[in-house]
């Protein structure tokens, strides 16, 4: 991606956040209590909600019950100005995840010291709060109802936690169940650790990786500016995954003709790309090449809008294919493409007419 264009789609989110500011099992761990707040513990349990964690080791798509008691509803008001407006209950984060020794935001330690992966993070808010979050000019409660959990009036919330490898994890990590207090607001007293017994061999749960039938990394820079100056992440379901900076779909069906070479290969999956707290998010899905006498073409559900994700999305013609249809071919190399002339979201637009990344594919 160019440098414009990095600047056009940093200018954007920027523009974005200032018009929605100026708008709007282990046994108990318990922290030492502050003199305004109860004393906060969390309480780990297996994937039934009943049998206490313990030393139970848990592997990748294991999940985790965590009972909390003790949250004050109306702490953490300070922090950032979104998604949550000044002055309103920013919540709690809850997550399974990698932490170095010194962690605690209360102590100044970096983002680093904390190894998430942004799919484990939950996000415990009363619902009073909650409904102060702004809908308008940005859905801000969608940004924290796909990751919510409730709190209730008593400081109590029941959460349950997916076990996921952490995208980075410091090499001293301990990896346990975590709470600290959200969008940057500071609690001491709500900075929880639960170690739990760790092990990223796959399990019984474990989802077995989809096959990268289809591989593309959109644009050149895509991925390096999503997770770089945007300060967000990719992640990839139901048939998708981003490995190595790159999405990759499964083969969902394959409707060729032989002797021509002309139909559809169909993938499956999809990819959804986001800003830090989802404030623009994006996602690509079931992408298909179609082979015409006119041409070939990447197709694909795309969102309808920068901030809506998967919720709403329709077909377009992302791109023209250098491949032309080719009888008794199954497998493609580094192909050449380029946008077409008009994409949605309006995030997409600035790429259009230049050149895509090379993609891969096959049947």
């Amino acid at each position: 991606m160019s440098t414009v264009s990095l600047g056009r789609i940093r200018n954007r989110l920027a523009a974005a956040a200032l018009a929605v500011v100026t708008a709007a099992g282990v046994g108990a761990v318990t922290a030492t209590p502050s003199a305004a707040d109860p004393s906060p513990s969390i309480e780990l349990f297996t994937a039934d909600g009943k049998t206490p964690l313990s030393d139970t080791v848990v592997h990748p798509g294991d999940k985790i019950v965590v009972r909390g008691t003790g949250f004050d509803p109306s702490a953490n008001t300070d922090g950032l100005p979104v998604p949550v407006p000044p002055g309103v209950p920013h919540g709690t984060f809850v997550t399974f995840g990698g932490f170095a020794p010194d962690w605690r935001p209360s102590a100044g330690a970096p983002g680093a010291s904390r190894g998430v992966n942004r799919s484990a993070v939950q996000w415990i808010m009363g619902e009073s709060a909650l409904n102060q979050v702004p809908r308008a000019p940005f859905d801000l409660q969608r940004t924290i109802r796909n990751q919510w959990v409730p709190l209730a009036s008593d400081g109590t919330f029941t959460a349950v936690i997916d076990v996921v490898q952490p995208t980075k994890a410091p090499a001293d990590a301990v990896f346990g169940v975590y709470t600290y207090a959200a969008a940057e607001s500071v609690n001491p007293s709500q900075e929880l650790a639960a170690p739990v017994r760790y092990d990223p061999a796959p399990g019984p749960n474990t989802p077995k990786p989809p096959a990268a039938d289809l591989t593309w990394a959109v644009a050149p820079g895509f991925a390096d500016t999503v997770t770089g100056p945007l300060q967000g992440s990719m992640s990839g379901r139901d048939g998708a995954a981003v490995r190595d900076k790159t999405l990759t779909f499964e083969l969902d069906e394959a409707a060729i003709d032989p002797a021509t070479g002309l139909g559809e290969l169909r993938y499956r999956g999809t990819v959804i790309a986001s800003t830090r707290f989802h404030l623009g998010e994006i996602a690509l899905a079931d992408p298909w090449i179609e082979f015409t006498s006119s041409g070939t073409w990447l197709t694909a559900e795309t969102s309808t809008s920068d901030t809506i994700g998967a919720d709403d999305l329709r077909r377009i013609r992302v791109a023209r294919l250098d491949a032309p249809a080719t009888s008794n071919r199954t497998e493609w190399s580094q192909v050449s493409a380029t946008f077409e002339p008009v994409l949605t979201p309006a995030s997409l637009q600035l790429y259009a007419g230049g050149a895509t990344a090379p993609l891969s594919f096959r049947y």
